[in-house]
């Protein structure tokens, strides 16, 4: 398992364990490429997470979706470590 799975799912367990809803769309065939990897509701806000490992950036479609996202009135972040996103989801009130 690669480095940014084992952080989804380290993530993913972090928002079941405080029951905010997630989806986390990585591997899905059915996403539109670029998807974020997690998509959350918290606090009657869309949420979502491209999560990067290292030096990775993320790749022009990404970016495409983070700005439709910020344009619709949602939030995207790009959290490099657990306790990067553990922030976030703090400083969003979960």
């Amino acid at each position: 398992m690669g480095k940014e799975a084992v952080l989804q799912t380290k993530c993913m367990k972090y928002l079941k364990q405080r029951q905010i809803y997630a989806v986390n769309v990585y591997g899905s065939g059915r996403a539109a490429k670029g998807t974020p990897d997690i998509l959350i509701c918290l606090n009657g806000q869309f949420v979502a997470f491209e999560l990067k490992v290292g030096n990775n950036q993320m790749q022009p479609d990404q970016v495409i979706h983070k700005k439709r996202i910020e344009r619709s009135g949602g939030k995207q972040f790009t959290p490099r470590s657990f306790s990067e996103f553990t922030e976030i989801i703090r400083k969003l009130g979960g």
